[in-house]
């Protein structure tokens, strides 16, 4: 789909708010929930994944100077080996959906690899462990020693 480059950050009807791929890189969230989801642990270790917990956040943001509002969620887990809160198979869902200079959508896999790239660079496993710290110490009682990504 190609929409104007000088518009693309205008939502439309399909829900999406279109940057240009560079602005991604200027996103800021805040946290809003966390949680912990056994279902998605089950299917992490039966994806051969050696996950010690497991759970889902949401976050909402903006992309300065854009007005519109952001939303940008995704599983992570907590790695068994070095207990580091990792993003669950490299996928982000989120409204954003990044655009080419010509204004054509670059995709949602494409934008999901962009997000995680920008995710790598913001400190999010910090208020995701504070939001669950208290369901994870009653199930590990070496909470401490998770390491926060």
């Amino acid at each position: 789909m190609t929409h104007s480059p000088l518009f693309s950050h205008c939502s439309l009807p399909d829900g999406y708010v279109r940057v240009p791929e560079f602005m991604l890189t200027r996103l800021t969230l805040a946290h809003v929930s966390s949680g912990i989801d056994e279902g998605l642990l089950a299917d992490l270790r039966a994806d051969a994944i050696d996950a010690l917990d497991a759970g889902y956040t949401e976050w909402q943001g903006v992309i300065p100077p854009l007005t519109p509002q952001v939303s940008v969620g995704w599983d992570w887990y907590i790695d068994a080996t070095s207990g580091a809160f990792l993003i669950a198979w490299g996928d982000v869902r989120s409204n954003l959906m990044g655009v080419d200079r010509s204004g054509t959508d670059l995709g949602m896999d494409c934008s999901a690899r962009a997000l995680v790239h920008r995710l790598m660079h913001l400190n999010w496993s910090h208020p995701v462990a504070a939001n669950v710290a208290h369901v994870l110490r009653g199930r590990h009682h070496t909470l401490s020693s998770f390491r926060r990504q």
